[in-house]
């Protein structure tokens, strides 16, 4: 007994000295059964960090990895979310994102992620580092989720899969979109999706399929939507793969369907009002492509496998497809591996070449991305090519013994072979430079040899295994380095955040009015964001379309996805509600702008002309109103009384209209009808808006141009503010030059008004352009009498604001005669209006803005904002989440009733369609 115990106590304390006291043994054990996800998680995420020290991006340096939309997008989004979390505000609705938005749409379309909640606990001035390491850090997951996808697909703990998981982290994708923080969540979350399916169709398991893709959709919509296209596709294969009788066929469609319900159903909280808001944007239009056309070659698109290939995020439509060269020498021998079945490698191989198909055909790439083209950043759903393309190559490893030699050699000299092909055919320097196809041709011999004497197992495997880790960790590192992580100056981009900020405090202390403030020139459209004021300027795919219609018809900068202050006139600007202009110069028109304070480098500067948030368009004397039809413009009967919605046609409208923003208008003022006429310049619009005013003189007086090929001379005549307006729609670009001014205008293909500025009598104004030929330009001078005027007129009967929040206005009016109250608040479903404590359906201005027919009195305006929608995804979250609640109690009673239940876990399971992978020697 003695012996016994003295044995036992032995064993306990090599056990103790194995698992010291402060770390648990099962997680020591957790950690050793998986720590080739581990490995898989560190390599990229080490690769990252290194990269990011090299280029100095800070606190490295002073360099900042921001690019594109996160520069742009992200970034201020992320500070305007944090800032309402700060100031405890509601998240339905924002004015310091364009002139309002549904800052919930934006939320669900740019910062679902849950990460995002962590920045409350970073300081403010560290934002941009937040984002760009939780990109790390993502990444890292990436790595992590794909490894422990693999060694749970193939029952196995070899470091083999770490290069896959290391290649999908690492992908060409990663390369060209890791800047795209909204996206990363479904990219590190679909292995375990995959996964989770595999295991909903095999074993009847549901949990990690329905919990991993309500997460999915929940943290990114749109992402969501390809995986979703994906999801049934593979599905369809592990129904002909997996699925041997009907009975299981049946089963397996039945939970797919059920748990795929429930788990869209758990992020409707989001969906729901995300697809009213969609309805607002210029997106919402669904044209099928007609005529099927290809935009590349299939060997164009397999070179793009190889090293070194510049990445695209532009207009063409070139899928990022690199995950490893190994993948041209790995794919012959995954369709050689005569164990395979052949029914797996024709479903595998087939929806692999779908999707190639899928990134060169126009109307498969329509479908893919939610029945829209993508503007820009094409082949968005890459990653799960990328994916099953790996898995394969993976399976291609894990079974190499079952290949000979010669199919080995066969292999290694046809993807030779290829890449040498592809040398010799591609002429496009650009996307392949010269390095491409070398660096390409030594890794792939470099992974040949190896493989041949893994195969040939007189070599130390452990040896091996370090060699290829160090191989893939250069290629995967070179490739990042060379394609990837761009860099722009963080001090700059940051560069008088605090004057802006001190300006914008102290004068809304003096002046606590509703306002916006603009800029004469921006760092970012989302420039109010990032700062914290009211703007007139949004970078935004959720932006709503209507106002970037007006936006155009004004001669302002717009397309589909922003509307941007640029080409603003005072006219425009006094309708837009803008008091206050920041700029950096001290010397800004004075007949058109007050300078009253600064701070630093930044003048802020108050408009001559403005009007408040609400202003009345009437029949009183100053309005022209003999362009009525059947309805006067003012928006009374024939009768003299106040016209009113037709409520048969209100109603009729349905819950659907009203839940997507249909409104039946059927007030038309002056300045509508104006506005209504399609084609006309800009400039002649506003001269039109201000002559509906009962103004004789025109706003803007057209002056005389010399042409001369591409450069165009104006000579002034008069002293006054000068404007200008290219009508060549292929002129980008243009320069100014004056004795007194010399100024820039860029991307005129957003056709926007030029202010040329203030120019003396005698001044000559030289335009040219090196885009055309020809200008084709009209020049004009401002009438200030005129403006004063117009501006006059409209501030006869305007809105006070007593009260506002981020969802809430509160004002007075009295008003004289009726007609309309036009606010310069953009209409989205969701405004709740009451009008001396009644609710009232809202009118629309030009379709874009919320107007109010009123009666001649004193009126209270009051208005309230929740998202449409909102309300209705909670009670179908809760009750999705419900549902799946109870199918989990429901099926643990059941098994706790089921003979045998107290047997312990882990018990056998089928295994897949793949020989034993279980550690042993050869695959350590």
């Amino acid at each position: 007994m003695k012996f016994v115990h003295n044995i036992t106590a032995g064993r306990q304390a090599r056990k103790n000295e194995s698992h010291p006291a402060s770390v648990p043994p099962s997680l020591l054990s957790r950690i050793r059964s998986n720590w080739v996800c581990l490995l898989s998680f560190a390599i990229p995420f080490l690769i990252m960090l290194t990269i990011f020290i090299i280029n100095g991006i800070f606190p490295f340096g002073d360099e900042s990895f921001m690019h594109s939309d996160m520069y742009h997008q992200y970034v201020p989004f992320l500070s305007e979310m944090l800032s309402k979390l700060r100031n405890n505000e509601s998240l339905g609705y924002s004015w310091n994102v364009g002139v309002g938005t549904n800052f919930l749409a934006l939320y669900a379309y740019y910062m679902a992620s849950p990460f995002n909640w962590l920045v409350v606990l970073f300081p403010d001035q560290y934002l941009i580092e937040f984002m760009s390491y939780l990109v790390i850090l993502k990444i890292g997951f990436c790595g992590f989720t794909f490894a422990w996808y693999l060694t749970r697909h193939f029952k196995t703990r070899s470091v083999a899969v770490v290069p896959f998981a290391v290649f999908y982290a690492m992908s060409g994708y990663l390369a060209a979109y890791n800047w795209n923080v909204m996206w990363l969540d479904c990219i590190f979350l679909f292995p375990l999706i995959a996964l989770g399916l595999e295991k909903l169709v095999t074993e009847g398991k549901y949990k990690l399929y329905c919990i991993s893709l309500g997460l999915c959709i929940l943290s990114n919509y749109y992402i969501s939507i390809m995986v979703c296209i994906f999801l049934v596709l593979y599905f369809l294969v592990l129904l002909l793969t997996k699925c041997h009788t009907f009975r299981h066929i049946g089963k397996a469609f039945l939970r797919f369907a059920l748990f795929s319900a429930l788990a869209g159903g758990m992020a409707a909280i989001l969906l729901i009002p995300e697809y009213s808001a969609l309805h607002l944007t210029k997106f919402s239009d669904i044209n099928f492509p007609s005529k099927l056309t290809f935009y590349f070659s299939t060997i164009d698109m397999l070179a793009r496998h190889c090293m070194d290939v510049a990445v695209e995020t532009g207009l063409d439509h070139w899928p990022n497809i690199y995950c490893g060269v190994a993948v041209f020498l790995l794919v012959p021998l995954y369709i050689a591996n005569g164990k395979i079945s052949l029914r797996d490698k024709a479903l595998r191989i087939g929806l692999l070449a779908f999707m190639l198909v899928s990134f060169s055909t126009n109307m498969l790439n329509f479908i893919w991305h939610g029945m829209n083209y993508p503007d820009s950043l094409p082949c968005r759903q890459s990653f799960m090519y990328i994916f099953l393309l790996l898995t394969l190559c993976c399976e291609a490893i894990l079974r190499i013994r079952e290949c000979s030699y010669k199919a080995l050699g066969v292999s290694f000299c046809l993807s030779l072979g290829f890449v040498l092909l592809c040398e010799k055919l591609i002429d496009n320097e650009e996307a392949f430079p010269v390095e491409t196809f070398l660096l390409t041709a030594a890794f792939l011999c470099l992974y040949g040899i190896f493989l041949y004497y893994y195969k040939k197992r007189n070599f130390s495997l452990k040896l091996l295994a370090v060699l290829t880790l160090l191989a893939v960790t250069t290629e995967a590192s070179v490739n990042m380095y060379q394609t990837s992580v761009s860099v722009t100056s963080r001090s700059k981009y940051l560069e008088n955040h605090d004057n802006y900020r001190m300006l914008v405090e102290r004068i809304q202390e003096q002046d606590p009015d509703f306002y916006r403030f603009e800029k004469f020139s921006r760092v970012t459209k989302n420039d109010g964001t990032m700062i914290g004021y009211p703007t007139a300027s949004l970078f935004s795919s959720t932006a709503n379309g209507h106002v970037e219609e007006f936006y155009e018809k004004l001669g302002m900068s717009h397309s589909k996805v922003f509307y941007c202050f640029d080409g603003a006139t005072p006219f425009t600007s006094s309708l837009l509600s803008v008091r206050y202009m920041f700029s950096k110069s001290s010397q800004e028109d004075p007949n058109l702008y007050t300078l009253i304070d600064s701070e630093g480098d930044i003048y802020l500067y108050e408009c001559k002309y403005t009007l408040p948030l609400g202003f009345m368009v009437s029949n009183h004397p100053g309005f022209n109103t003999s362009s009525g039809n059947s309805q006067t413009a003012s928006g009374e009967n024939g009768d003299g009384t106040a016209a009113q919605p037709n409520e048969t046609e209100t109603e009729n409208g349905g819950m659907l209209d009203e839940f997507l923003g249909n409104i039946e208008d059927t007030q038309t003022d002056v300045l509508e009808k104006v506005l209504d006429r399609e084609g006309s310049n800009p400039m002649e619009t506003q001269n039109l808006m201000v002559r509906a005013l009962g103004l004789d003189e025109a706003l803007f007086t057209g002056v005389g141009t010399q042409e001369d090929g591409s450069a165009t001379t104006i000579t002034v005549e008069q002293s006054g503010h000068y404007y200008a307006y290219v009508n060549n729609g292929k002129v980008d670009t243009l320069k100014m030059e004056s004795e007194s001014l010399s100024k820039s205008f860029t991307k005129l293909k957003y056709r926007y008004i030029c202010d040329l500025g203030w120019h003396d009598e005698g001044d000559v104004i030289s335009l040219h352009s090196e885009d055309s030929s020809s200008l084709s330009l009209s020049a004009y001078r401002l009438d200030e009498t005129v403006m004063a005027q117009a501006v006059a007129i409209l501030s006869q009967e305007t809105m006070t604001v007593d009260s506002f929040d981020s969802t809430h206005i509160k004002g007075h009016i009295d008003v004289s005669q009726a007609g309309e109250l036009i606010l310069s608040v953009p209409y989205e479903p969701g405004w709740k209006i009451q009008v001396d404590g009644e609710e009232v359906q809202a009118g629309l201005f030009d379709d874009t803005f919320i107007s109010l027919s009123l009666e001649p009195g004193a009126h209270t305006i009051e208005m309230h904002y929740s998202p449409t929608g909102f309300a209705l995804g909670i009670v179908i979250s809760l009750l999705s989440l419900a549902v799946f609640i109870l199918i989990v109690v429901l099926e643990r009673r059941r098994r706790l009733r089921l003979p045998g239940s107290g047997a312990p876990a882990g018990q056998a399971v089928a295994q897949p369609d793949v020989p034993s992978l279980k550690k042993g020697k050869g695959q350590e």
